[in-house]
């Protein structure tokens, strides 16, 4: 009989064991992890970070770009329009200074045979 209870109580100190060995609170626990796995998740997000940084820098900087290109194709746009503008009005101007005043001086024009 004797025999039976050992095994027993062995087996109950192997699970006791087994459970001081899973929990957290153990000093232990911690000496299982490498420094390697706790650093690798540091890493992973530094390098996720930097991705995230340079590619909104990108975007900014392109914005920044396209606007002031946009700015300047309505300056230029502006501009031409202007000069359009001002040609087409000294195509209806005559380059001879003409007033009602000669009209009535000379009188009305009539058509002669």
């Amino acid at each position: 009989m004797t025999s039976i209870k050992k095994p027993q109580q062995r087996e109950f100190k192997s699970v006791l064991a087994v459970k001081r060995r899973i929990t957290p609170d153990d000093n232990s626990f911690d000496s299982n992890c490498s420094g390697e796995n706790k650093g690798g998740v540091l890493i992973e997000v530094l390098i996720a970070l930097l991705i995230f940084m340079t590619s909104s820098a990108y975007l900014l900087s392109s914005e920044i770009k396209t606007r002031v290109l946009w700015q300047a194709t309505l300056k230029s746009q502006d501009e031409q329009i202007q000069l359009s503008n001002t040609t087409r009005l000294a195509y209806t101007q005559d380059a001879v200074d003409q007033h009602w005043e000669d009209i009535a001086v000379f009188g009305i024009p009539t058509i002669t045979p």
